[in-house]
């Protein structure tokens, strides 16, 4: 029998996609039986100038004009996304050698963590002859209009309630899936947090706390940990340690190293790192932004988040679930984030209790799940 082949795609606007590209390629590499698969970013595809300006355009956005994003983020779920004109015509020609590259390839799926792959071309890489079916794995727990397209044969979100999205906006409930977000592997196990730390060299039986800003750094990171900071000087009786992962921001890594923390802190400062899961797994409380991906892996480990200025659109949704749910805090801006830890240091309960409902917005398995359901269509014949 033919081994099934699977075409991963994805594009660098936000390094959530691509993790979350990177999982299904994980989960592939191991699926039985045995699947042929390929993860690229379809930016790939065209000029390194287009690509450059795509993805840090993004960036830009959301770290200087956070409220503008938030405005276009708003704008764009109110009517259905459509290209006419200058655009279309732009558009047929940058993503040209990326529909080439598809019509050579012919999968037998195309499975995207990012709508570009398919938005970009829609329904004209239908009438160049692509024929595999296209699967819309959404990276939030939001499911925003610009998924919504109809070359997609199948959608797979978070939750009932992103189900419900999709269906208001128009798509059909047999199209959609409920699944989860797909996760690396490594952040599916949850391991006793006293063993981790041991492993790590930190210091047991104290609240641990984890800052992280992704894998860029974004955010206002050096006055959050300032003021987280100065709430645990308060409680000199009690020991606490203090964990930043700076990403690749090297400034915020040497003025961070340069400060020293108070005499009950113990801190240890990290630039980029590709252990996050055991930082998770040893951490009592996450602070961070609330990108899909981040949230998504913060559950898998059944860590309470506390979520600081997120981004408005995607990010506040997914802070509003997680805050629904009682799995982690929203602070309303830098100062807040002291009067929330201070509230959790005094009531222990607190942490305990997000913990617990941690489980409610876990989906671990999400990245085999969905290979696992499209394996069912494609191979299986199971109807779409």
């Amino acid at each position: 029998m033919k081994v099934p082949y699977f075409l991963i795609l994805s594009a660098s606007g936000g390094a959530g996609h691509l993790r979350a590209a990177s999982a299904l390629s994980q989960a592939a590499s191991v699926f039985d039986p045995p699947l042929k698969f390929r993860n690229e970013d379809c930016l790939d595809f065209t000029t390194k100038a287009f690509k450059k300006l795509y993805s840090e355009s993004y960036l830009a956005l959301v770290n200087k004009a956070p409220e503008l994003w938030g405005y276009l983020y708003s704008k764009a779920e109110a009517k259905p996304y459509s290209k006419k004109g200058l655009l279309q015509i732009f558009d047929d020609m940058n993503y040209k050698s990326y529909l080439k590259f598809l019509k050579e390839e012919q999968p037998d799926a195309i499975l995207c963590t990012h709508f570009l792959p398919f938005i970009s071309l829609s329904t004209r890489m239908r009438r160049a002859g692509v024929t595999a079916p296209v699967f819309a794995v959404t990276t939030d727990f939001d499911a925003h209009q610009y998924w919504v397209d109809p070359v997609v044969d199948r959608y797979y979100v978070y939750s009932e309630e992103s189900a419900w999205q999709l269906r208001a906006k128009g798509v059909l409930a047999d199209k959609i899936r409920v699944k989860g977000i797909p996760i690396l592997s490594q952040f599916t196990k949850r391991e006793a947090a006293a063993e981790v730390r041991l492993h790590l060299g930190l210091p047991n039986g104290r609240l641990t706390i984890l800052m992280v800003w992704g894998g860029f750094g974004v955010g206002k990171a050096e006055e959050m940990v300032q003021e987280v900071l100065a709430m645990l000087q308060i409680f000199p009786e009690q020991s606490f340690t203090l964990i930043t992962v700076c990403g690749k921001n090297e400034k915020l890594l040497q003025r961070l190293s340069a400060g020293s923390p108070p005499a009950n802190v113990s801190m240890r400062i990290l630039g980029y790192v590709d252990n996050l899961h055991e930082l998770m797994n040893a951490a009592d409380l996450l602070v961070s932004k609330a990108g899909g991906l981040t949230s998504a892996e913060a559950m898998a480990l059944g860590v309470p988040m506390l979520v600081v200025d997120p981004i408005p659109g995607q990010e506040s949704r997914n802070a509003e679930m997680i805050v629904e749910q009682r799995a982690g805090w929203k602070a309303l801006d830098i100062a807040n984030i002291g009067y929330k830890i201070k509230r959790i240091i005094e009531e222990p309960r607190l942490l305990a209790e997000a913990r617990a409902a941690t489980t409610q917005l876990a989906r671990p398995n999400a990245a085999m799940d969905i290979l696992r359901d499209v394996y069912a269509v494609v191979v299986k014949g199971d109807q779409l």
